[in-house]
């Protein structure tokens, strides 16, 4: 006894069905058939609608496959790129730790070495305007100047530009004349380290 399996069973039943219906109907070449009627019309809408799915099963089998190898090929990539990014990170720590010390008791910001240049560029603080009704109130008691008027909606705003200028940062803080601008804090950054 035979035993076949349920998908081939459904395969062999399809393509017997399909040659019966094209002898049928009186197809013998379906390449090269002119449709007469509309039974045959209705096998080629069938034939169409059967290259349709087999069109979709093959994209969407495809983009798995690619999908696959594109993960295997991310996977592979991290898996370099981490033992390259930390020997750099070590390289580059080990250069920033030693332009450090180089530059400690120097104006200069950077060295020049044959293979490249190390530097230390300075950053500019981060002003974080955490009240600013308080700073406005402030500024228009203190240093009315700084304030403007917005057009063409009508609102009354800080020259942050000219604040900055005019103030002076201590412990976090902006100071103008000795006193404290309210409703500010400044976060002071360290050097940033580049190599070139």
């Amino acid at each position: 006894m035979r035993l076949i399996n349920k998908d081939d069973f459904i395969n062999e039943l399809n393509e017997f069905l399909t040659e019966a219906e094209k002898e049928d109907l009186g197809i013998s070449n379906v390449e090269e058939h002119v449709i007469n009627d509309k039974h045959q019309a209705n096998y080629f809408i069938k034939l169409s609608k059967d290259c349709e799915q087999e069109i979709e099963e093959i994209k969407a089998f495809v983009q798995a496959e690619r999908e696959r190898y594109l993960k295997k090929l991310e996977e592979y990539e991290q898996k370099q790129l981490e033992q390259i990014i930390t020997k750099k990170t070590y390289y580059d720590r080990a250069l920033e730790d030693f332009v450090q010390r180089e530059l400690a008791d120097s104006t200069k910001r950077s060295v020049k070495l044959p293979n490249g240049t190390l530097s230390l560029k300075k950053q500019q603080p981060h002003y974080d305007y955490v009240d600013e009704q308080k700073m406005l109130e402030w500024c228009q008691k203190f240093i009315p100047d700084l304030v403007k008027t917005t057009i063409p909606e009508p609102k009354m705003t800080i020259d942050k530009k000219e604040l900055k200028k005019m103030a002076v940062i201590e412990d976090g803080c902006l100071y103008i004349n000795g006193c404290e601008v309210p409703g500010v804090e400044v976060v002071i950054k360290d050097d940033k380290f580049e190599v070139r």
